[in-house]
């Protein structure tokens, strides 16, 4: 089973423009209204593989309306938490060089009360085949120790978590040893303070220091460069595939969702590298927040490149 975890959902709204005019008027097009947040936009793309996964966290409501209405038209199983307040609506704008300008509501706050009630359903579904996906930002009220903590209880039910965090709530999240860590280049580098100068083997370098008796993968994307996938025992470094790109918007959360899959699927690692990486493809060539077809993903697969480095 697979419970995806999301604090803070939205509404995403995602629209293009040729040139985003600071101090000026946009006119934009192609506007699109999606279900979002980082765990729910992971559940849409299992739902995609004709996988299964339950999503919760947090709604409040008309707009948490809309992404309860939105979730149960594509038959994807939730068990949110309902809160006071609106759940947040988020404008991601794309220019003709799929540059994103990003403006992102804070969200309702929630009570340390309901954040436990939240930890207390997701222990009653975690059994030791279980896979939690942790990911994206939390709401006012909420510590940025809670990924450590939820952690920590979902270990000692036998669960296994994958972690898709920035900031404090990842450097806290690691501490508690998740089995898979999946930050971007640059949070990467921030969590180890380095300089843009800094070469992807001395980035390897640190990112082998988060590894352990617990953490056995590290996915480290890197938008145009591709990405890099860390173990004990190999390093492989995955070409980035060229493809029409449309939105660039949830593509990490793609990737999330194949790493999921895959593992619960016990997939072989370099099966698991083409299928993660191929999701995160596919979601660059649909509009919106949308994961790509299954049959897509498929294809997509027989196109990635990988270079293997043992350790």
């Amino acid at each position: 089973m697979i419970i995806t975890v999301t604090f803070n959902p939205a509404i995403d709204k995602t629209a293009e423009v040729d040139t985003v005019q600071l101090h000026g008027l946009n006119r934009l097009c192609n506007v699109m209204q999606d279900a979002g947040g980082k765990g729910i936009n992971v559940s849409k793309t299992i739902r995609a593989l004709q996988g299964e996964s339950i999503a919760t966290g947090f709604l409040a409501g008309s707009s948490g309306n809309f992404i309860a209405s939105y979730l149960n038209r594509h038959q994807i199983q939730h068990d949110f938490i309902w809160i006071d307040g609106t759940t947040r609506t988020n404008l991601k704008v794309l220019d003709k060089e799929m540059n994103l300008t990003e403006f992102n509501e804070a969200g309702p706050s929630v009570t340390i009360e309901q954040v436990e009630q939240l930890l207390s359903k997701i222990l009653s579904y975690v059994k030791e085949d279980t896979f939690i996906v942790l990911s994206g930002n939390v709401p006012l009220g909420v510590p940025t120790t809670i990924y450590q903590h939820m952690i920590t209880s979902i270990h000692d039910k036998g669960g296994h978590v994958i972690l898709d965090a920035d900031g404090e709530l990842f450097a806290n999240g690691v501490l508690s040893k998740p089995e898979v860590i999946k930050p971007n280049k640059y949070e990467l580098m921030t969590y180890f303070q380095l300089t843009d100068d800094t070469s992807n083997e001395q980035l390897i370098s640190h990112a082998q220091t988060l590894l352990n008796d617990k953490t056995k993968l590290i996915v480290v994307s890197m938008g145009k460069e591709g990405s890099m996938f860390i173990t004990k025992k190999a390093i492989w470094k995955v070409d980035a595939v060229n493809v029409e790109a449309h939105s660039s918007v949830g593509a990490g959360d793609a990737m999330v969702a194949g790493i999921a899959y895959a593992m619960q699927h016990a997939y072989e690692i370099e099966e698991l590298i083409k299928l993660a990486v191929a999701t995160s493809i596919g979601a660059v060539m649909t509009k919106g927040t949308q994961p790509a077809d299954k049959k897509v993903i498929e294809q997509l697969m027989q196109r990635v490149t990988m270079k293997k480095m043992e350790v």
